[in-house]
């Protein structure tokens, strides 16, 4: 009789999220798998408890900046550790980790989205050839990223999800006083751009980011909601978040232009998610773009000229407007549902076992 295999799963951001999910409160792509993972027959599956480590704080904020600096930190690390001892193969959300060549027989597969980048750290980094190649496979969430880890493991391409039902792209409750301009998020931001594209257009520009990011002498049309670091639902809970959405003409998503990044991909699928057109930074390695798949517009890097243009042209043809927003969600559900997502990362999963079981016989 074949062993079932035991399989675990390292996500700490995840911990405090289980029943606000499951509320419908929280949006159900940042499962990454999970609800599915756990329900397979083809595996024990578990989650790896993190978050209630007892651990020092300065003990680790000290270990993190010096030994963890590019994994998610030091509590996820040694519970990995741990619990490699009893699995056959951990997945993990967060990316590489640190440790995962100090497993024994237990294989690591990890979340990537970028090429591998250049660290100091040579004795605990996730991001070493030598780490990258005790991998048994790799997840990737670009394609640039396929072409990069597959020198190290057997890496696959697939494309992220979005909470349909939550971003359900039905309209708004009560619509708005005035169009308005949704901008929401908190990475590789380029805020300072809008505000400045905002001058030249008559409608409101509402951002929802990091005080961080905040440009200074704000426009009278663009009212700024600040995030706390972490979460960012803490100052604007979800429910209000997809009424937002839903009240908007079109979502834009002002990018710093960094092309190797995959800043702004959670808001284009939520945009697309509720049937509004996107206007984004033209940068990032995403495999999918506002324009040429025909859901909104691509706009020059550090051009508020340009995005006061695409701005304004959304304002006035409404008919256009509502069509680009109806073919983003078509997409949306198309591509990018929990149900296929879920999917391709089984059958991932099971190809993975399946290959280290046969070496093992």
């Amino acid at each position: 009789m074949i062993r079932k295999r035991n399989l675990s799963l390292v996500h700490p951001y995840l911990e405090n999220r289980y029943k606000d999910i499951e509320l419908g409160l929280y949006p159900r792509q940042h499962l990454w798998g999970l609800e599915e993972i756990e329900k397979d027959n083809s595996w024990n599956g578990r989650v790896v408890e993190i978050q209630k480590m007892k651990f020092p704080y300065l003990l680790e904020k000290s270990l993190n900046r010096l030994l963890f600096r590019q994994s998610p930190g030091v509590k996820a690390e040694i519970a990995a550790w741990r619990s490699a001892k009893s699995s056959d193969l951990i997945y993990s959300v967060c990316g590489p980790l640190a440790l995962s060549r100090f497993y024994q027989k237990t294989k690591l597969v990890s979340w990537v989205f970028r090429k591998p980048q250049h660290s100091t750290n040579r004795v605990l980094n996730p991001y070493s050839a030598m780490n990258l190649s005790s991998h048994a496979a790799f997840f990737c969430l670009t394609p640039s990223a396929e072409k990069a880890f597959s020198k190290h493991a057997p890496s696959r391409f697939l494309p992220w999800c979005v909470d349909l039902d939550l971003f359900d792209g039905k309209p708004a409750a009560h619509p708005p006083e005035r169009p308005f301009f949704l901008a929401s998020g908190k990475t590789e931001r380029d805020y300072d751009t809008l505000a400045k594209a905002a001058r030249k257009v008559d409608a409101e520009v509402r951002v929802i980011g990091p005080v961080s990011a905040r440009p200074n002498n704000l426009p009278p049309n663009v009212n700024w909601t600040n995030t706390s670091s972490d979460p960012p639902d803490q100052a604007i809970d979800y429910s209000t978040l997809r009424e937002w959405y839903a009240q908007s003409t079109a979502v834009c998503i002002p990018l710093n232009g960094d092309t190797k990044d995959t800043s702004g991909y959670t808001n284009l699928l939520e945009a697309m998610a509720m049937a509004k057109p996107v206007l984004m930074t033209r940068s990032g390695c995403l495999h999918i773009d506002p324009e040429s798949h025909g859901f909104g517009y691509l706009v020059a890097p550090k051009s508020p000229d340009d995005w006061a243009h695409k701005m304004n042209q959304i304002l006035l043809d409404s008919e256009q407007t509502a069509a680009l927003g109806v073919a983003g969600r078509k997409i949306a559900e198309k591509e990018f549902s929990i149900k296929r997502f879920n999917h391709d990362v089984i059958v991932f999963l099971r190809e993975i076992l399946v290959r280290m079981t046969s070496q093992w016989t």
